[in-house]
């Protein structure tokens, strides 16, 4: 037999093993950032299945499992024809598994890496499935997460199966954070995710948007230089417009795709069903005539046989009574109109004799008033016969509070006397709370303080016996302090509970090592003393004993070697030091 380990630590999967007495395992047809795919026989219903194996890092979590085989157990209940059908959960000597059907054949990103820009037409027959998958899910409240061209598997007759349904839950519910899992999966996020606030079937939808905009332009909407970047992309950018990238694609194409891209989930399709209208509209497909709305199109309906005759007479001379009011109408509105004209003649002549016989001021040159405060401002505007008028209050990084930061008109150009300066008054540099980001991995906190308009500082790394390792502990400033924007915020990660083997300290002078322990991360607790032949002072024992690995902060206690009447308890006498 073969072995199939792909690296040192994996779960070891042996080719012919019959893993939970029912699947041999025939070969190892894929890996991803949280589990290995092998091609399995269930030699119970002589069927070839897929199994796909938990990595150790997941699988010896227990409360990650008891998630995972739930989520897993719900998206068994699933029975679509674009949806992977799961058989089987199960766990042999410490090797969670699920198993599911096989699907021969390649995934959408193979695909799009292969021929994409794909053919509208191919494209939009792809997410119709994968939204007809959604659809199955959602009316059976199971949201996928994780919609991305990876989980989209595609038949050898070209019927789409999506695949993964409720493991993104397990991980996301789990806290755990994989580089290789955020970056196969950050491209697709939705906004919503990407703040870590809940999401709803709006994402998922969101999540197809993304697929479409990649089959229909070979590009995803937002790229970057990390997930990080990405993710802020997904939240407050737009992507290019595909009709930009692809001039052939017809108005409804683009709209469904703006529309499944939309930032507020509130703007974006309500439902899967919705996408689906909107798609088969696309595609000139109709809809089931049970699934289509019973509201009929206005209808000119016709008079009976017997009364044509009668109501078409009524509805001629109606007609010749509408004629006459209307010539009488448009009459009246000519006179009206002939009357405004005049109107307006006279006042515009009038303003014109004004502003000709009132007398011009003289022009004037205007003023440098930009970094004066409003005071100064106004007396300078003064010398020159113009007033200063503030018309907005604005940030600035560099023009202190209260002081001008632009004019209208600007300075140096020609205005005449009596007129007034438009000035914008600084509010000073902007202040914003620091949120909170206790508990927040680094890219969820980084991604916090982004929205914020804060920039991520220095990072420190700290024991903690508290605050699981890799999230935050603490930060620099505090939180729900103002501070100005753009400034950074130090984050302080916790490492883990730190632990420190004990020296051997016997034979040892105990000034010498209680100077010691600090830099060891230990502390010095009780000290007894007991008569010995050795040096008053030296060590002849302590505990935890050398050799041992205890927590930092560990106290150690020490007996030491004494002289005759000394209490056994360490209990000196005034005069009595170690130092002597």
């Amino acid at each position: 037999m073969v072995d199939a380990t792909i690296r040192p630590g994996e779960v070891k999967l042996v080719i012919g093993q019959l893993l939970g007495n029912r699947y041999r395992i025939l070969e190892l047809i894929g890996e991803g950032g949280m589990a290995l795919v092998y091609k399995a026989e269930c030699v119970l219903l002589q069927r070839t299945v897929a199994v796909k194996v938990l990595r150790p890092q997941y699988s010896s979590d227990k409360e990650f499992v008891t998630r995972f085989r739930r989520e897993a157990q719900a998206a068994a209940s699933l029975s679509h024809p674009n949806v992977v059908n799961i058989y089987d959960v199960g766990e042999d000597e410490g090797v969670h598994y699920i198993v599911m059907e096989l699907i021969e054949g390649d995934n959408l990103k193979s695909l799009i890496r292969k021929e994409a820009p794909l053919l509208v037409n191919q494209a939009l027959r792809i997410a119709l499935q994968i939204c007809e998958a959604l659809r199955h899910a959602h009316d059976h409240n199971i949201i996928h997460r994780d919609i991305k061209p990876h989980n989209i598997l595609l038949t050898a007759d070209g019927r789409v199966k999506v695949t993964d349904f409720g493991i993104a839950r397990a991980i996301s519910a789990g806290g755990f954070t994989q580089t290789g899992v955020v970056m196969g999966s950050v491209q697709y996020f939705s906004p919503e995710q990407a703040k870590g606030l809940p999401v709803g079937p709006q994402s998922d939808l969101y999540a197809l948007g993304c697929v479409i905009y990649e089959m229909l332009t070979g590009e995803v909407p937002f790229t970057g230089e990390s997930p990080i970047a990405i993710a802020l992309k997904h939240i407050q950018e737009k992507p290019a417009s595909v009709k930009d990238l692809r001039s052939d694609l017809p108005p409804g194409v683009v709209k469904i795709i703006e529309k499944a891209l939309a930032k507020d989930p509130e703007e974006r399709y309500p439902s899967a069903w919705s996408m689906i209208i909107d798609l088969r509209a696309a595609l000139g497909i109709e809809s089931p005539a049970e699934e289509r709305s019973e509201d009929y199109p206005t209808q000119i309906l016709t008079a009976p046989v017997g009364e044509e005759r009668e109501e078409k007479g009524e509805y001629l001379r109606l007609s010749d009574e509408l004629e006459e009011e209307t010539e009488k109408g448009v009459r009246k509105d000519r006179n009206w109109a002939w009357l405004l004209i005049a109107v307006f003649a006279a006042v515009l002549l009038f303003g014109v004799g004004f502003l000709f016989f009132i007398p011009s001021q003289p022009v004037t040159r205007v003023p440098d008033l930009t970094g004066l405060s409003l005071a100064e401002a106004k007396n300078q505007a003064a010398e020159y016969g113009l007033g200063v008028k503030t018309v907005r209050h604005d940030y600035s990084e560099k023009v202190p509070l209260g002081y001008i930061i632009t004019q209208d008109p600007k300075p140096g150009r020609s205005l005449r006397r009596g007129r007034e300066i438009e000035v914008v008054l600084s509010r000073g540099k902007e202040m914003v709370l620091v949120p909170d980001l206790s508990g927040k991995t680094r890219i969820e906190a980084e991604i916090i303080l982004e929205d914020a308009r804060l920039r991520g500082g220095d990072i420190y790394h700290e024991p903690s016996s508290e605050v699981p390792r890799g999230l935050v502990v603490r930060q620099k400033p505090a939180p729900n302090l103002q501070i100005e924007r753009g400034a950074t915020v130090d984050l302080y990660l916790s490492r883990g509970q730190d632990y420190v083997e004990i020296p051997n300290f016997i034979g040892r002078p105990l000034v010498e090592v209680q100077a010691e322990l600090a830099s060891l991360g230990l502390v010095s607790n009780l000290v007894t003393e007991k008569y010995s032949v050795y040096p008053r002072g030296q060590i002849l024992d302590h505990q935890p004993p050398p050799g041992s690995v205890v927590p930092v902060g560990t106290p150690v206690n020490f007996v030491v070697s004494g002289t005759p009447g000394r209490n056994n308890r360490g209990n000196k006498n005034p005069d009595d030091s170690y130092a002597e």
